[in-house]
């Protein structure tokens, strides 16, 4: 009985022990957890100043010739030869020629104006001849008073006169009409387009080739109203960033022309830069390219990384207890990898108005606002 006794005691205090086991590892396993909702996820950010800023304004545009044209035949007739300067990407020289049509009906043209601009030379000769005798005979003959014109053969005179000079035109007229049966390049570039061959009658008017310039690029913008206002207000003869779809500049421009008037069609500002030709520059004429132009000064404004931007427009910040917030960005210009956006007003962050702005630099889509983090400082690197 007695030992039954001290079985069933010793039974109770292991299972007191078990319980006080249980509890404390209970008690240990809440810490964990307690200690895991604690953990405040990492956020890298930069830490702008609201102040003036300057950077560039961002165009899409495509790189023209200067001059570029569609030659066209100006008299009818079977080709009767293409030369191989003439094939589509060739460069050529100004004055090439590159075409020759049929021409013996204009060289017969030619030979009838000279026959008549002969026959109007010794007609005119001979009025004058005759004119000149007429005034003689009326001096000797001791008439007084002035003689008409018909005495003295004045109208016929005027006649023949004119004549020689309608036959003289008609001839220089058929010998340009002669020469467009040989098509020459009017001006050095290249060839990028061919409509004809060999043995093909064309009519007058007719497509032949299209020439470009190759050695003189244009560049033709279009702004709108905000981006004219944000432009440098000294604009005229600043210089233009050209770069490829790869952010890599590849030329540089000059702002020459243009502002102050609105295109009629597209109702927007139009610039006109003439890019520079060096060994260095790689554009060609039909580039799309990225054109940065310089912006003005930018007042109240932040400078933020390009990743800061979400794809929705949206930039997220920290508040003063380190929670995430948001707004919605503003670009104004951009400069490197780096964009200028508009310092936001009071009204459009609430009560959520930092003391000192902190932008996340690689926002996620796991952000939510008012979440808890914590904030690490990066550098901000610049081009």
């Amino acid at each position: 009985m007695k030992s039954r006794k001290w079985w069933l005691f010793g039974s109770f205090c292991i299972l007191i022990l078990v319980v006080l086991i249980i509890d404390n590892l209970e008690d240990s396993t809440d810490v964990e957890q307690k200690q895991e909702t604690q953990y405040l996820p990492p956020v890298s950010i930069v830490t702008p100043q609201s102040q003036d800023n300057r950077g560039t304004l961002q165009v899409a545009a495509e790189i023209k010739p200067r001059w570029a044209v569609m030659l066209k035949s100006q008299v009818s007739g079977e080709i009767e030869q293409v030369f191989d300067r003439a094939l589509a990407g060739q460069q050529v020289k100004k004055g090439a020629l590159l075409i020759r049509i049929e021409n013996s009906r204009y060289q017969a043209d030619l030979h009838e104006a000279e026959q008549a601009l002969a026959e109007a030379e010794l007609n005119l000769l001979q009025a004058q001849k005759k004119s000149s005798q007429d005034r003689k005979n009326w001096q000797r003959s001791g008439i007084s008073g002035a003689p008409s014109d018909l005495v003295l053969n004045i109208p016929q005179l005027e006649l023949a006169q004119k004549t020689w000079v309608a036959a003289k035109s008609r001839v220089d007229a058929t010998r340009k009409t002669l020469a467009y049966t040989q098509i020459k390049a009017p001006f050095s570039g290249m060839i990028t387009q061919r409509n004809v061959s060999v043995g093909e009658t064309i009519l007058e008017g007719d497509e032949l080739l299209r020439i470009v310039q190759n050695t003189q690029q244009e560049i033709h913008l279009s702004l709108n109203s905000q981006q004219w206002n944000l432009l440098s207000k000294e604009w005229k003869n600043q210089k233009a960033s050209i770069r490829n779809a790869d952010n890599v500049e590849i030329a540089q421009a000059e702002i020459k022309r243009g502002g102050d008037f609105l295109d009629s069609e597209t109702r927007q500002y139009r610039l006109y830069l003439e890019i520079e030709k060096t060994a260095s520059n790689h554009t060609l004429v039909g580039d799309f390219v990225q054109v940065n132009l310089p912006s003005r000064t930018i007042p109240n404004s932040l400078v933020i990384p390009e990743s800061a931007l979400t794809r929705s427009g949206f930039v997220w910040y920290l508040d003063d207890e380190n929670r995430l917030r948001n707004f919605i960005a503003t670009i104004l210009v951009y400069r490197n990898n780096q964009i200028i956006i508009e310092t936001p007003l009071s009204h459009m962050l609430g009560k959520h108005i930092p003391s000192r702005w902190r932008i996340a630099t690689t926002p996620l889509a796991s952000f939510l606002a008012g979440h808890p983090v914590s904030p690490v400082v990066v550098a901000v690197e610049e081009e």
